[in-house]
């Protein structure tokens, strides 16, 4: 039992303050990014640094709108850990399939989906009740997930069958697949949930997907992958990265074409645009820092040293 925002209580406090406070609780105070240190075995944040003691090879970090839940996998003990962003507190942890990567809070707060790679299924963690709920079959090593704007459905990336799996996400059921050649990796969505953006390791490029008829409408050449996306809260351009390369590349949204590359330091992967879409957060796992981007001029304004390797970010308000 862990005691957070002075009530003592479980994970029950993720569904029943979830709907409320964890969405709506939105106080003016300086914005916290969450990141994994894969070469620390932590999950770290900052301005306050909470240097959360987790597994060995932590990779995918995920949290809610206000960042009092943070939840983030450790790929080689098949554990998602789980922190309270507010108080600092380690709350639980919770054995999932093999070889987790990808996960996703829905964005009501009660569920979250990990995309485990070597068991080839989606572990779904009851959040209320603070246990697994169900793990879903979707075919051959899903790597990551994304919810539409409606939290009715999660989109996830199968590597090992170069197909997106869609899912139901209320009721926990696969709907279906569709076929994104070029080992398809992370993805992210355009906020009005028209256009589904996909990295593909293969090619070296993003696929936009209009979700209308699941085609794809453009292929946009970016650096050497494994890649990381983010699509601006705003939706006007999507950044990627390529973690054998140095640089991230902005794209238009609304022309699909690259704007400009912006050298940031050698390995690139984790990246998120702030709430408001003013500053580009990239984790550099070679260098061992998260370089701050001002995405009007699209120069560094700054480079924080938090640990070793940083992997992946999350956002609260850009989860």
């Amino acid at each position: 039992m862990k005691s957070i925002l002075g009530i003592t209580v479980g994970m029950v406090l993720i569904g029943i303050v979830g709907s409320f406070y964890l969405q709506n609780n939105l106080d003016e105070k300086p914005e916290m990014i969450f990141f994994t240190l894969q070469g620390d075995n932590i999950v770290n944040s900052f301005p306050n640094e909470n240097n959360w003691v987790a597994g060995e090879k932590m990779t995918y970090v995920s949290t809610v709108r206000n960042g009092l839940l943070v939840l983030a996998t450790s790929s080689a003990s098949d554990t998602v850990f789980a922190f309270n962003g507010e108080t600092g507190d380690s709350i639980d942890t919770f054995q999932v399939g093999n070889t987790p990567k990808g996960i996703k809070i829905r964005p009501d707060g009660n569920y979250a989906f990990v995309a485990n790679e070597g068991s080839d299924s989606i572990s779904v963690i009851n959040l209320i009740l603070g246990k697994i709920h169900v793990e879903i079959p979707v075919g051959k090593t899903p790597h990551n997930i994304i919810f539409n704007p409606s939290s009715e459905l999660a989109f996830i990336t199968l590597q090992g069958e170069d197909k997106i799996a869609i899912i139901d996400a209320k009721k926990f059921e696969l709907i279906s697949t569709f076929t994104v050649e070029g080992i398809p990796h992370n993805l992210d969505m355009s906020p009005d949930g028209k256009f589904l953006y996909v990295t593909r390791i293969a090619t070296n490029d993003v696929a936009v997907i209009n979700l209308e008829n699941q085609q794809i409408i453009a292929e946009i050449p970016v650096s050497a992958g494994h890649h990381g996306i983010d699509v601006s809260p705003d939706g006007n351009r999507v950044y990627v990265s390529g973690i054998a390369g140095d640089v991230v590349t902005v794209i238009d949204a609304s022309s699909f074409t690259v704007i400009d590359q912006i050298k940031v330091g050698n390995g690139p992967h984790g990246l998120r645009t702030s709430h408001d879409g003013a500053i580009l957060y990239v984790a550099v796992t070679q260098t061992n820092e998260i370089v701050e981007v001002d995405t009007d001029s699209l120069k560094i304004k700054g480079r924080l040293s938090l640990g070793n390797i940083p992997f992946w970010i999350a956002v609260p308000q850009n989860p």
